[in-house]
């Protein structure tokens, strides 16, 4: 009997460098899972980049800075936002941040909240998040109150890591820490943005700076900004720019700073190409109280 020769296995360059990180790292199979499903780098950028690409009519829906926990949270618009995304057949929702209200440790927050702690917060969350968006696809990423959790109370919790797990990376998926860029065609680029320094009086100000701080060549074509909880579109060096407005009304801190709560929603309705976008409408869906 002529035994048949057994074909030599061949490891591409890839292949060695995973086996390489695995070996130097000692990595566990959750690990390996979470390594393997890392998105590539955008060339430009040096920053991850996340695939959703969709040639033609494209509609998503923008909802951000719901600060669950809080008492101004508002629930209804959540739910309203819910049910307009849906209604309006958007392919998925994008969150820019501060998912939760966290806890801060300054003077007089606990009074603020009406969920205490981060185990009544995403409960909450997970609750609202399964109950109204079932069907529909939330990508999010996590901003500075969120952050709260990981980093000012250094108990290590990452709330977009705990939420993708809690509901399902078929429901929510966690794109990372204050900004995460998005391909939504061969040559557009959308990025979520979660800033973590003040507001300014005049709503356009702070856009105008961070697209003005932006390289020639490596800017996105659309940037979505939350943190402001201001509700703002305008096109400035061919980017098209929103500001994402809130669903949490103006709080005690927010009043005494004179800053305004912009509450409402977004549907980005657009026409991607090859050559980029050749058509963008917003619209923001505003509450009034």
């Amino acid at each position: 009997m002529i035994k048949k020769k057994q074909k030599k296995e061949v490891f591409t360059a890839e292949d060695k460098n995973v086996l390489n990180t695995v070996k130097k790292y000692g990595l566990s199979s959750f690990e390996l899972d979470r390594v393997l499903k890392e998105p590539p780098k955008d060339s430009k950028t040096n920053k991850k980049l996340y695939d959703h690409a969709v040639m033609g009519r494209v509609k998503i829906g923008i909802f951000s800075d719901s600060h669950i926990g809080v008492k101004e949270f508002d629930e209804n618009l959540f739910i309203r936002a819910a049910q307009t995304f849906k209604k309006e057949k958007v392919i998925a929702a994008y969150h820019p941040g501060d998912i939760l209200e966290g806890m801060s440790g300054r003077e007089g927050h606990i009074y603020e909240l009406a969920y205490t702690g981060f185990s009544q917060q995403i409960t909450y969350a997970v609750k609202l998040f399964k109950k109204h968006f079932r069907g529909l696809k939330v990508y999010g990423i996590i901003g500075n109150h969120d952050l709260w959790y990981k980093k000012k109370m250094n108990q290590g919790i990452d709330v977009g890591q705990e939420l993708e797990a809690r509901l399902g990376k078929d429901n929510f998926e966690y794109l990372g820490e204050n900004d995460a860029n998005i391909k939504l065609g061969p040559r557009t680029i959308m990025k979520l943005f979660h800033p973590n320094d003040g507001t300014a009086y005049a709503t356009s100000y702070k856009m105008q700076k961070l697209v003005e701080s932006l390289e020639s060549g490596k800017k996105p074509q659309i940037i979505v900004e939350g943190h402001y909880h201001k509700a703002l579109y305008m096109f400035c060096r061919n980017v098209h720019c929103i500001e994402a407005g809130t669903l949490c009304g103006q709080t005690e801190f927010m009043r005494g700073k004179k800053i305004p709560a912009h509450k409402g929603f977004w549907i980005l309705d657009m026409d991607i190409a090859k050559t980029g976008i050749t058509r963008f409408t917003p619209s923001f869906y505003p509450s009034y109280d």
